[in-house]
């Protein structure tokens, strides 16, 4: 009886709490229940009242009107959250979390929403055109998701909309048509950016939203003028048309946008001159046209911009023309200037100082890659806010203001590439926020002053090539992660005290005379990426370690006196992307190990050393090979390995992505370095770095390498360089050698090839150095558009079956040219046989006379009787 008493009460209770669930609450955990772990809905309870769950508004009849859901970390579709139980929706704000899945058309039932914010999600498929319904909307962001085109056609007006948000997405066409197919006045804002639209820009834009206050056309493929027309929004603040394909200039008519607070039209094709109208701008605080191939000098009304913050005319070089000129005095009147950018132009002449006594509020000062001369003016100390400083690149001259060390938020402090003397300030250490610090590539002189170890924060120190001598006080207290002292008088530390920078991630220490043994402590520094201790006289063998460090990306120890085998050290590197150990005198084999423990490998130079042996065919399993450098003074013998054919990355036709980028990161700035590697490139030594490091490439050349030409090699077609001159390889010329289609260099000299060269290879449209001179080839020479551009006649010689341009026209047929070349190989090896068996009798006849005396005896008595008989005559005579 308790039992059923107990049920009953039980139902009754259900019933109740079920009819006390309102259906807004009822549809807003059935959408809650299709979410993954929505942690952050965990008051969404029928415990509490709806109106009092996180993100939920509710008018005073106890409605749902706004739903704020930003940054929650919502995942899970829309598919589940409508219900036609919300009648009084306003605002539908869920940006910025992580929703898949198309947009549901039934959110245009919704009938009172204000505003829709679906932002920053991962959302896909069309656009769909009925939320055009929405006929109260006034807000309407759906950027950054994965949408694509809707059905223009079917888009009603949106007469109430004032911002329109679609960036960052997947469309593409013209300018959409349900913008452009009416007149909205009440529109605000319009961002279009970051898409594919091409095509125009509307003239009429002025007409169809003459309210325009925000309009961000950018990053997308729009082309043509910038319409002279959007001087007519004249309530404009900002315009922002960059990374388009704009052309035409700038049109001076923008100068009449007399609200305009932000101008970005930089990365475009515009041309021309930056007109002097843009002075007009009173209220302007950005003005962007950087990478623009303007043709232009600063116009000195650009001064009357008293309300300039950020200026950015950076990257304005081009081989057709420039930014030029030198930095007008008038600037000076831009007092509230915070970040200025004028790097990889051709400006000149001298920083005026009243630009740097009047810019007291200077953050960011970026003059990188001009044509500036004369000193660093004192006046820079007048920018106390100054945080980053970059001269790098330019003509300065004189000493290092001593005032730059009284710049307490001075982080980054660029002077390399110029022309600096004297010595570094003695004072430097009152830089106390100073964290890189380069001045590197001067004539800077003298030991390095004490006050340096106060750089508390320092964490790159570039001192290469100047002429410091001493030591680097108090180094094994520093918190480096890069270290360059490359190129210097031979500075006084002991190796261990660089082995003490536990932090360091980059270390060289390349041309500075330092001899002895190499420390095994280098291997035990866990987060180096990059060791350059090349063009020294490091002796000895390389040690060994039982360290494995999975950090070292780039090992540099070319150019030393380094002995013994190949480094077994070397097995321990996982990571490692490119070693270069050219120019030892290290011996032996390579090991075949190299292929498994070091898969990483992009580039390998072993030049100039004394190896031996076979050529190991596991260096095929090196996927990412890229530059395999195995060149004179070594001995490899025996046949090039087939499986060479296995160097994927040298199969791809596409651009290479750069060798080894090391990001050193702080707060405020990203410092990249890549890897460096010398070779001989087209006949001459080049220097490889950065992201112009994509040359890829096998040089075999000045070995004693046997055998023919794998015809597999010809399956390498991303190859620009190849280079196996001067072995003792036979046979032909693959016929599929025009299948590298990227070849730019290809050297086959002075081997004992024979045969015809492939007509395939005047397929090689990239080819500009080519040789193969000194083998025993035949028959007509290719001809071809880039073939004929190779009119040397010496990257043929010394092949006599060979004929046509740019040797001696073709009389014969090629059969005779053939024979031809091989009686004259024929006669060749009779007067070789002839010469042998002259000197083979001299030397038979001569070793006979001198090691059997009977002989000897036996030949001078032969001679004697002979001059008796002869004397004889002559007396008779």
């Amino acid at each position: 009886m308790d039992l059923q008493k107990l049920f009953y009460v039980s139902a009754f209770l259900l019933i109740c709490t079920a009819k006390a669930i309102n259906p807004e609450a009822e549809a807003l955990l059935r959408w809650k229940s299709s979410l993954v772990r929505a942690k952050s809905l965990s008051s969404w309870s029928i415990s509490s009242s709806t109106c009092s769950w996180f993100g939920v508004t509710c008018d005073a009849a106890g409605h749902v009107t706004e739903l704020h859901l930003a940054s929650v970390g919502l995942n899970g579709t829309l598919h589940a959250f409508y219900s036609a139980a919300f009648q009084n929706l306003s605002v539908f704000d869920l940006h910025n979390n992580h929703l898949v899945g198309v947009i549901p058309a039934n959110i245009s039932l919704f009938l009172t929403l204000t505003v829709l914010d679906l932002s920053y999600n991962n959302l896909f498929g069309d656009i769909p055109y009925q939320l055009s319904k929405l006929h109260l909307i006034v807000e309407l962001d759906l950027g950054n998701n994965h949408l694509t085109n809707p059905e223009y056609a079917k888009f009603s007006p949106m007469f109430s909309l004032k911002l329109l948000s679609l960036d960052n997405n997947d469309l593409s066409g013209t300018f959409p048509q349900f913008v452009a197919n009416g007149t909205n006045v009440r529109m605000r804002s319009l961002d279009l950016s970051g898409n594919a639209f091409s095509g125009p820009l509307p003239a009429s834009l002025p007409e169809m939203i003459p309210r325009l206050r925000y309009l961000n056309l950018s990053s997308n493929g729009f082309s043509g003028f910038i319409p002279r027309s959007l001087s007519r929004l004249q309530k404009l603040k900002w315009l922002c048309l960059n990374s388009n394909n704009l052309t035409g200039g700038i049109p001076k008519e923008l100068g009449m946008i007399n609200g305009l607070r932000k101008l970005l039209l930089g990365s475009n094709s515009l041309g021309g001159s930056i007109a002097a109208s843009l002075g007009q701008f009173q209220l302007l605080e950005t003005l962007g046209i950087r990478n623009t191939s303007l043709v232009s000098t600063l116009p000195h009304e650009l001064g009357n911009l008293t309300s300039i913050r950020r200026m950015y005319l950076a990257y304005n070089w081009r081989p057709e023309g420039s930014v030029l000129g030198s930095l007008p005095p008038s600037f000076a009147r831009m007092q509230e200037m915070r970040k200025f950018g004028i790097r990889g132009n051709s400006i000149s002449g001298t920083i005026p100082q009243e630009i740097l006594t009047n810019w007291t509020k200077l953050v960011d000062f970026d003059v990188v890659g001009n044509l500036l001369t004369g000193s660093i003016p004192s006046q820079i100390n007048n920018c106390k806010e100054l945080n980053f400083l970059s001269l790098y690149g330019n003509n300065f001259t004189g000493w290092i203001p001593v005032e730059m060390a009284s710049m307490p938020y001075l982080q980054l402090l660029d002077l390399s590439q110029n022309h600096l003397t004297g010595i570094m300030p003695s004072d430097i250490g009152n830089a106390t926020s100073l964290k890189m610090f380069d001045i590197s590539f001067n004539h800077l002189v003298g030991e390095l002053p004490a006050a340096i170890s106060s750089l508390e924060n320092l964490i790159v120190l570039d001192l290469a090539s100047n002429k410091f001598t001493g030591i680097i006080p108090n180094i094994d207290r520093k918190q480096f992660s890069v270290l360059n002292v490359a190129e210097n008088k031979r500075l006084g530390e002991s190796f261990c005290a660089f082995c003490q920078l536990t932090l360091l991630r980059i270390l060289d220490l390349s041309n500075n005379q330092l001899f002895g043994e190499l420390p095994g402590c280098f291997w035990n520094m866990k987060d180096l990426q990059s060791l350059d201790l090349s063009s020294n006289a490091f002796s000895g063998e390389v040690p060994a370690s039982t360290y494995h460090n999975t950090s070292l990306r780039l090992l540099h120890l070319s150019d030393n006196k380094f002995t013994g085998c190949f480094p077994a050290v070397i097995r321990n590197f996982k990571s490692l992307v490119i070693l270069d150990l050219g120019n030892n005198n290290i011996s032996g084999v390579i090991p075949p190990w190299i292929g498994e423990s070091n898969p990483l490998l992009r580039i390998i130079g072993l030049r100039s050393n004394m190896f031996s042996g076979s050529i190991p065919w596991q260096l095929s399993q090196l996927s990412h090979l890229q530059l395999l450098d195995l060149k004179p003074e070594n001995n490899f013998v025996g046949p090039i390995p087939e499986s060479f054919a296995n160097f994927s990355l040298m199969r791809q036709t596409s651009m290479i992505q750069p060798l080894a980028e090391i990001n050193i990161q702080s707060s405020s700035y990203i410092l990249s370095l890549s890897g460096v590697m010398d070779i001989i490139w087209k006949g001459h030594e080049y220097t490889f770095q950065g992201r112009n490091a994509f040359v890829t490439g096998i040089d075999l050349s000045g070995n004693s390498l046997t055998g023919e030409i794998p015809s597999e090699l010809t399956n390498l077609t991303g190859i620009q360089l190849l280079n196996i001159s001067r072995n003792y390889l036979s046979g032909g010329i693959p016929k599929e050698l025009g299948n590298l289609k990227l070849l730019e260099s290809l050297d086959l000299s002075w081997n004992k090839l024979s045969g015809p060269i492939p007509p395939s290879i005047s397929n090689l449209m990239f080819l500009k150095t080519l040789n193969l001179s000194n083998n025993i080839l035949s028959g007509n020479i290719p001809r071809g558009s880039q073939l004929q551009t190779l009119n040397d006649p010496s990257i043929y010689s010394n092949n006599l079956g060979l004929c046509g341009s740019p040797l001696s026209s073709c009389t014969d047929n090629s059969s005779t040219t053939l024979d031809r070349a091989k009686e004259h190989h024929h006669d060749l090896w009779l007067y070789y046989s002839v010469i042998a068996g002259v000197v083979f009798g001299f030397w038979v006849w001569f070793g006979a006379l001198f090691f059997w005396k009977i002989w000897r005896f036996a030949f001078f008595s032969c001679i004697d009787a002979l001059h008796q008989k002869f004397m004889q005559k002559m007396k008779s005579t």
